[in-house]
């Protein structure tokens, strides 16, 4: 009987909520739940590249003046690509010791916004898809700009400013 191969598969990419829901019922309505079915649909697209972990940290609390679909469409594109990116190897041949891909919301009072920060070693994908998404957000009212991260990657930020409420005052 001839061997067979039994080579380890690569395990599909992990996503973490890095803070539990208040009401998990109603997860599926908010921002946090959004995000969280964004990230499970990127990481079942990279199923077969090395261990990924995708990190949530959206309180219950935080929404955008947005509707669902419109935040998840610039969202979707920046996770596939900080994934594919901490996955990929530098010039010199290494890939980030840490495969880490990490959702941020912060309300400002003035508006919300989601940054995608990743650890990969070469930031050139990511700087391409912000260019990429510039146009689709800017036609939306919002702002897509991009720094290094200290250790290495690029973070992301989408600001979705709040919408006015119209005074009632007399």
């Amino acid at each position: 009987m001839a061997p067979s191969d039994r080579s380890p598969k690569p395990a599909a990419p992990r996503i973490i909520p890095m803070r539990p829901p208040v009401r998990p019922e109603q997860d599926g309505h908010t921002l946090r739940g959004t995000l969280g079915r964004v990230a499970a649909e990127v990481a079942r697209s990279v199923h077969g590249l090395p261990t990924v972990t995708i990190s949530l940290d959206v309180p219950d609390a935080h929404a955008a003046d947005a509707a669902p679909e419109a935040v998840a469409a610039p969202l979707r594109r920046l996770l596939e690509v900080a994934c594919a990116a901490v996955v990929a190897p530098a010039a010199r041949g290494e890939c980030p010791p840490v495969r880490e891909v990490v959702v941020t919301t912060v309300d400002t009072g003035t508006a919300l916004e989601i940054e995608v920060a990743d650890s990969a070693a070469d930031v050139s994908r990511q700087e391409a898809a912000v260019a990429e998404l510039q146009p689709l957000v800017a036609r939306a009212g919002w702002t897509l700009s991009a720094a290094p991260c200290p250790d290495g990657g690029l973070a992301v930020t989408l600001r979705i400013p709040r919408r006015r409420s119209r005074s009632l005052a007399a």
